[in-house]
């Protein structure tokens, strides 16, 4: 196997976190909804460094399916990728990888949509750090 062959994250690592006992559920074993929000964060995170800080909200999250589970200590970095630009809003491809060294390996991956709100809570036009991909 070549390296080009060997599977990586696509986008710019955005957050990494290690999971620790308040990750667990009853049964020892890492909630989906703690990967879930830790990939909103990570999504968030991406499209508020993209629309120069602007007030974002979650509009939606596309499906999850988890190639494995998560384990008590497992490090888990979260890339991001922006893959359409909108007036408002703006999309960010997420991927979970565990990276436990010396091997990383996929979780998850979802898209997720973004709004920029004023401080009333109404949809706002955003000021884009890069050049449109898309609109939508």
């Amino acid at each position: 196997m070549t390296e080009d062959s060997i599977p990586h994250p696509q986008g710019e690592l955005t957050l990494k976190i290690q999971a620790d006992n308040r990750s667990l559920n009853a049964m020892g074993d890492v909630f989906a909804g703690w990967v879930a929000m830790n990939l909103d964060q990570a999504g968030e995170t991406r499209a508020r460094q993209e629309t120069e800080n602007a007030r974002i909200v979650t509009v939606s999250i596309g499906s999850m399916s988890f190639i494995r589970p998560v384990q008590l200590g497992d490090l888990i970095g979260f890339y991001t990728q922006v893959t359409e630009t909108g007036n408002t809003s703006i999309k960010i491809a997420v991927e979970a990888w565990i990276e436990n060294y010396p091997f990383r390996r996929k979780l998850t991956e979802t898209t997720m949509t973004f709004v920029a709100v004023n401080r009333g809570g109404r949809t706002t036009r955003i000021n884009k750090r890069t050049s449109d991909s898309g609109v939508f």
